[in-house]
């Protein structure tokens, strides 16, 4: 049988086409890849590169406040103990004036040594009385007796000398002398020296007393607590302190004499030492 034209014809399958640049689709891949990689790995790197400044940042801020609590915190510290610094600082100054008051007042002649002068013109001066009392030795102080809103002396005054046996030998050469024109009277001087102490804790023995006083004051040079007769154990309840001199004694008169100073919880009496009264009150 014959066959037809068509039938003998064999169709060739079609050759697929090259690109002229052909890329495999793998390297293709690849190359995607490795961009990204690179990409990540920088984006990584400036990322890393942040957070270490910013940690280095943090890092310095944390420092900078552990500094600033540590300044505060010392601060602090200065601001608490302070207190207590001027506190010690104030008593060292009150005890620094004490102490120089005290020296000062221990300086002063003692007891025995200031004289009473009479009889002199109502217009000497402490500069005239002076110069005529060191015909016998040194004189410390001169003190003129003058009336109120007067320029005239009251016609005696106060002399103290150095010492007692330099007052002893002014009374002894100048009594019944002329000063001025007119004849003086030199006698020795009844200048207190003792305080009388009221309203003292029973139960106090002479010893507790005699701490408290030399504390307040110096020139302590004796201390009479009056025993209760009928309980030797108990004392009256009063006392005579004898000083060094005026001045030792009118400080520490002074200083009992505010309403701030106790015995124990007592407010104590505090006046001059009177002989009459003295005697009343040990016959009492």
């Amino acid at each position: 049988m014959p066959r037809g034209r068509g039938s003998r014809k064999e169709v060739e399958p079609e050759k697929p086409t090259d690109p002229e640049n052909p890329v495999e689709p793998e390297e293709q891949v690849d190359l995607d890849g490795d961009n990204d990689a690179e990409e990540q790995m920088e984006d990584e790197v400036e990322y890393e590169e942040v957070e270490e400044e910013v940690e280095e940042e943090e890092e310095e801020e944390e420092e900078e406040e552990e500094e600033e609590e540590e300044v505060e915190e010392a601060n602090g510290v200065d601001e608490q103990a302070n207190p207590d610094e001027d506190q010690d600082m104030k008593t060292s100054n009150v005890d620094d004036e004490d102490s120089r008051k005290h020296a000062e007042l221990l300086a002063l002649p003692p007891h025995g040594s200031e004289v009473y002068v009479g009889g002199i013109p109502h217009d000497a001066s402490e500069e005239d009385l002076k110069g005529f009392c060191e015909s016998v030795g040194e004189v410390t102080e001169v003190r003129m007796m003058k009336g109120k809103d007067s320029r005239e002396n009251k016609g005696y005054a106060f002399v103290t000398f150095r010492t007692k046996k330099l007052a002893a030998k002014a009374i002894k050469d100048l009594n019944g002398t002329e000063f001025q024109g007119r004849k003086i009277k030199c006698s020795t001087s009844q200048a207190k020296h003792k305080l009388f102490i009221g309203n003292i804790p029973r139960s106090w023995a002479e010893d507790d007393l005699q701490k408290v006083v030399d504390d307040v004051g110096p020139g302590v040079n004796a201390v009479e607590l009056l025993k209760d007769p009928q309980n030797s154990n108990r004392n009256r309840g009063f006392a005579f302190i004898e000083y060094y001199n005026h001045a030792c004694a009118e400080y520490s008169r002074q200083k009992m004499s505010n309403p701030k100073f106790k015995l124990d919880y007592q407010s104590p009496t505090v006046s001059w030492a009177d002989p009459m009264r003295n005697l009343l009150l040990l016959h009492r």
